[in-house]
C-alpha cells in the first residue's frame, strides 16, 4: 500500500537526492563527509546519491578542501552546475516581449527584445517571439543542458487550468488565447504562465530585496499600478486570480481634503487612474500651461525628467512629485494596515531610481496613526528592476525545485531522470 500511495523505497531514495542536490546548490563547494553529517545520511549513501548526480551532470568533482586537524586525505569539493539545466523567461509586455536563458542559479545569459504595435494580436505576437526563442536553445551550452521550463509573465487576469488570460481591460483580443498551448506545441518544454506584477513579487521575493523575508508586497507602478502579495514565503494569487489588483482601489474612501493634492487630483475615482506614468506627465504638462515657474520643457516631459528636475530642485517638480509620494503613501498604508508586512518593495522606472520620491512616500506612511505596523514595516526600491519580470519568470519553474520547505519529488522525477 505504501509503495501505491508514493512512500516506498523509490520516493525515499528520490528525496534524499533532491535534498543533497539543493544542499550543494546553497552551501557548495562541499565534501562528501560534510554532507553525509549535515542531511545525516550514511557515507555509502552518499556516495550512491553523488555518483548519479555527477552521471547526470548536476554536480561536479571542483577541487579539494583542507584536511582535518588529524591530517589524512584531503577530501573532494562538490559543486553544483547551474547550467545543467536552463529556463527560458519570458516578459510579455502591451508592445515589447522579452526572452532570458536563465540557469539554474538563476543567472540571466542572454536576453532578446521584440517589438510590435501595441493592440497587436498575440498570434502576431509569437510568430514574432518563437524565431528568438528558438535562437537562443541553440546556444551551445544550452544543448547540453536540460530544459527545466518556461515561465513566463503577462498582464491581465491568469485563467491557469486554461493557460490563458481570461480578463484584461486594455487587451482583449489576447483574453482566450491559448498561451500555454501554442509554448508547449512549439518547444515541447513545460510552461508555466503568470500575471506579470505577481511575476515580478516572485521574482524580488526569491532574488531580490525579499531573499530574507516571508512576508512582502511588490508594488509595481508605470502604465498602471499593481501589487504582487507574498505570505508566509508563498505568492497570493485569490480565488478569481485578482488578489493585489490596488488599481480598481477607490480614491474616495482614502482622500479626505481633495485640495491636499491640486496638481494630481482632478476627480479621478482610482489609484489606477491618478497613480499612472502617464497622468503623472499629462498634470506636469497642464501645470506647465498654466504658468508654472519651473526649467521643465512641456514637449519634454517623462516621469524622468520630473524625478531629475525635482533632485535638481526645481519647485514644479517638487510638488508634483510630492502629491505623487504622498498618494503612493496612502496606497502604502493600506496596504500596511492589511497585511501587516514585513517589506514593501516599490518597482517601475521612476521609483526605482529616485531616492527622493521614496522619501516622500516613507514620510506619508510614517504619520499613520496605527504606528507599530507602519515602523515594523522596511520600504525600499527594487534591487532587480528592469530584470524583474524575467527573474519572476525564472522563479516560476525554479520554485519548488530549489527554493520551497516542500520538495516537489513528482517535477524533480520528470525533469532530472
Amino acid at each position: 500500500m505504501l509503495q501505491q500511495v508514493g512512500f516506498g523505497v523509490r520516493f525515499i531514495k528520490d528525496y534524499n537526492e533532491l535534498n543533497v542536490l539543493r544542499f550543494i546548490k546553497h552551501h557548495g563547494p562541499i565534501s562528501r563527509a560534510d554532507i553525509s553529517k549535515k542531511q545525516h545520511i550514511s557515507k555509502a549513501g552518499i556516495s550512491e546519491i553523488v555518483a548519479r548526480l555527477i552521471n547526470q551532470n548536476y554536480i561536479s568533482e571542483t577541487g579539494v578542501g583542507n584536511s582535518t586537524h588529524r591530517g589524512g586525505r584531503r577530501p573532494i569539493l562538490l559543486t553544483f552546475n547551474q547550467k545543467a539545466g536552463h529556463v527560458v523567461a519570458i516578459e510579455i509586455r502591451r508592445s515589447f516581449a522579452k526572452a532570458s536563458l536563465i540557469d539554474m542559479n538563476a543567472t540571466i545569459h542572454d536576453s532578446s527584445f521584440v517589438d510590435f504595435t501595441q493592440g497587436c494580436s498575440l498570434d502576431k505576437v509569437l510568430q514574432k517571439l518563437f524565431p528568438v526563442i528558438h535562437n537562443l536553445l541553440n546556444i551551445d551550452w544550452v544543448n547540453r543542458s536540460k530544459a527545466i521550463g518556461i515561465g513566463i509573465g503577462i498582464p491581465g487576469l491568469i485563467d491557469y487550468d486554461a493557460g490563458c488570460i481570461k480578463l484584461s481591460d486594455s487587451l482583449k483580443s489576447w483574453e482566450n488565447y491559448p498561451i500555454r498551448d501554442k509554448f508547449e506545441k512549439e518547444f515541447s518544454i513545460p510552461t508555466i504562465i503568470e500575471n506579470d506584477v505577481k511575476t515580478l513579487a516572485l521574482g524580488e521575493c526569491l532574488f531580490g530585496k525579499g531573499i530574507d523575508h516571508e512576508n512582502l508586497v511588490n508594488l509595481w507602478i508605470g502604465d498602471g499600478i499593481g501589487a504582487g502579495i507574498i505570505l508566509n514565503g508563498s505568492l497570493i494569487r485569490g480565488v478569481t486570480a485578482s488578489a493585489g489588483e490596488v488599481g480598481y482601489d477607490e480614491l474616495g474612501f482614502y482622500i479626505c481634503d481633495p485640495h491636499e493634492f491640486p496638481l494630481l487630483y482632478n476627480g479621478q475615482k482610482r489609484f489606477g487612474d491618478i497613480l499612472s506614468n502617464r497622468w503623472l506627465v499629462s498634470a506636469t504638462c497642464t501645470a506647465l500651461k498654466k504658468g508654472y515657474k519651473s526649467d521643465l520643457e512641456e514637449n519634454n516631459v517623462s516621469p524622468e525628467s520630473i524625478v531629475s528636475a525635482a533632485e535638481q530642485g526645481d519647485e514644479l517638480a517638487i510638488s508634483v512629485l510630492k502629491e505623487y509620494g504622498a498618494l503612493l503613501g496612502i496606497l502604502c498604508i493600506s496596504l500596511i494596515n492589511t497585511l501587516n508586512i514585513e517589506l514593501l518593495v516599490i518597482s517601475g522606472k521612476i521609483l526605482t531610481k529616485s531616492d527622493l520620491l521614496l522619501k516622500y512616500v516613507r514620510d506619508k506612511v510614517n504619520k499613520d496613526l496605527l504606528r507599530v505596523p507602519a515602523h515594523a514595516v522596511h520600504i525600499v526600491s527594487s534591487s532587480i528592476k528592469e530584470n524583474g519580470v524575467v527573474l519572476g519568470a525564472a522563479g516560476l519553474v525554479l520554485e519548488d525545485l530549489f527554493h520551497q520547505n516542500v520538495i516537489n519529488i513528482m517535477k524533480y522525477r520528470s525533469i532530472f531522470k
